[in-house]
């Protein structure tokens, strides 16, 4: 296991262009996102109790790791008319300005309800450290500034600290390892896992932390055990879900993302398991299940409106 060339420094790998950067410029167009002065995103949501557009910690770590990848492969995918060196600069800064410090740990809060998740403000995310760790080491590797390698230790601290200690490292009944997309809803997103995993990894890369490694073994079991899971099937339409809570099936680019997202961890892992799902799950994204996919989504979610109205558990289903 890890016996890739990969290193801590190197293109954000996770951030096919053809998924992440397609859905930034759709967002954009639409309004979902736009950028402050200092060019730091912020998205749009929807609860009139709070501003129209927020920060996320999440969307401000996958535009620094875009424009880092944008640095040293000289490209500008986003076409910004702002330098990505400016814009790295810019988003770190936020970073450092909005942490929150908790003994030798560092996180961040989202201030705006996620209540679909279960969250109330402030919320925390496991997704969000993993890629802010990421994003942090990337600019350490630029700058050669030790006050981000410093804040990349507190971020990484607290990734293999346990939530019942106040960190991010949650360790379930059967005592496997995860990293919860939204902290405290009892959901286990399957995307959300693998970011903060990567970022685990990433830090375990930079500094040769063996405890590191061992976490990322962890969580990478976690996933043999359960990838299953996360199969779903309606009749002979077969998918796969977002969540293992709410088991949700996913839309046509979440489908793509996790094959993406297990096609990538197999490039430094080399577990056959990975692939082998990975090639399942291509294999659904065909016209005659997608479409009956589209159908069994409909439905399902019309019987979950209905069992709403009559108050019954939606897990029935």
């Amino acid at each position: 296991m890890c016996t890739s060339s990969y290193r801590y420094y190197d293109r954000y790998v996770l951030h096919k262009d053809e998924l992440i950067i397609r859905e930034v410029l759709r967002v954009i167009e639409k309004g979902l996102m736009v950028f402050d002065d200092n060019d730091v995103p912020m998205i749009k949501q929807v609860d009139p109790n709070y501003p129209l557009y927020v920060y996320t910690p999440t969307g401000v770590a996958i535009y620094g790791l875009i424009r880092y990848n944008d640095m040293i492969e000289n490209t500008n995918k986003l076409s910004s008319k702002v330098a990505s060196s400016v814009a790295i600069d810019s988003q770190v800064q936020w970073l450092v300005r909005n942490r929150m410090d908790k003994g030798d740990m560092s996180f961040w809060h989202y201030n705006y309800p996620a209540l679909e998740h279960g969250c109330n403000p402030p919320w925390r995310s496991a997704m969000g450290q993993g890629l802010i760790l990421s994003f942090l080491l990337r600019v350490y590797h630029l700058t050669k500034n030790e006050d981000f390698s410093g804040l990349a230790a507190r971020v990484a601290n607290s990734m293999k600290t346990p939530t019942s200690e106040g960190g991010f490292l949650h360790i379930d009944v059967n005592g496997d390892c995860w990293y919860q997309e939204y902290m405290g809803n009892c959901g286990y997103v399957l995307n959300g896992f693998i970011y903060a995993m990567w970022g685990v990894y990433d830090y375990y890369l930079y500094s040769s932390d063996e405890e590191y490694k061992m976490i990322f073994h962890r969580c990478i079991d976690t996933l043999k055990k359960n990838l299953k899971r996360y199969n779903w099937r309606m009749s002979i339409a077969k998918w796969t879900v977002y969540d293992l809570k709410d088991r949700n099936p996913v839309t046509l680019g979440y489908q793509k993302l996790h094959v993406s997202l297990l096609e990538d961890l197999y490039t430094i892992t080399k577990e056959e398991f990975l692939l082998c799902y990975a090639n399942i799950w291509k294999s659904y994204i065909n016209q005659p299940n997608m479409l009956l996919v589209s159908i069994g989504r409909h439905t399902r979610a019309q019987i979950l409106e209905l069992l709403k109205l009559l108050r019954i558990d939606k897990r029935v289903i």
